[in-house]
C-alpha cells in the first residue's frame, strides 16, 4: 500500500508521542505501508519544524529538525515535485501538489488532518484522516 501524507500529519506524528498521526508514522517505520514524498513536502515539513513557534515550544534543535526530512528522503518513495498541479483544494492552493503527488503515483489514499481537504472530492483518490486510515489498515 502506498499513501501520500500531508505535512501537518507528518509534523504532528513527529511531535506527539501518542495519537493517530504518531501511530501512522510508527506503522510506516514498521513497513506496514509506503509513504510517497517529494522535495516540496520535505521543504514544507522542514520550514514548519524550524518555525520559532514550533521549535521553541517543543525544544527542537536544528539537528532534530533534519531527522524527519532525512527519513522521508531515504525511506519514502521519493518522487519529483508535481508540475502544474490542478487547482482542487479550496482556500489552500499550496496543498494542490499533495493531491497531484498522490494521483500521479497511484496512491491508495491521501492522509491528512487539515479541514480544508473536507471539501475536496477527487473520484479516484480517497482522502482520509489518520484515524480513518488506521481503522482501514
Amino acid at each position: 500500500m502506498q499513501v501520500a501524507v500531508d505535512a501537518d500529519c507528518l509534523i504532528a506524528g513527529t511531535l506527539a508521542e501518542q495519537g493517530a498521526a504518531a501511530q501512522v508514522l510508527d506503522l510506516w517505520e514498521d513497513g506496514q505501508f509506503e509513504i510517497i514524498a517529494c522535495p516540496e513536502l520535505v521543504a514544507e515539513v522542514t520550514r514548519a519544524l524550524l518555525d520559532p513557534r514550533i521549535s521553541r515550544r517543543y525544544s527542537i534543535t536544528p539537528e532534530e529538525v533534519d531527522e524527519l526530512p532525512g527519513r522521508l528522503r531515504e525511506d519514502a518513495l521519493f518522487r519529483a515535485d508535481p508540475q502544474e498541479p490542478p487547482r482542487v483544494v479550496p482556500n489552500e492552493p499550496n496543498d494542490d501538489y499533495l493531491v497531484a503527488l498522490a494521483l500521479r503515483n497511484d496512491a491508495d489514499a491521501l492522509i491528512t488532518r487539515d479541514r480544508h481537504f473536507d471539501a475536496v472530492a477527487v473520484p479516484v483518490l480517497r482522502i482520509l484522516t489518520p484515524s480513518a486510515f488506521l481503522k482501514e489498515l
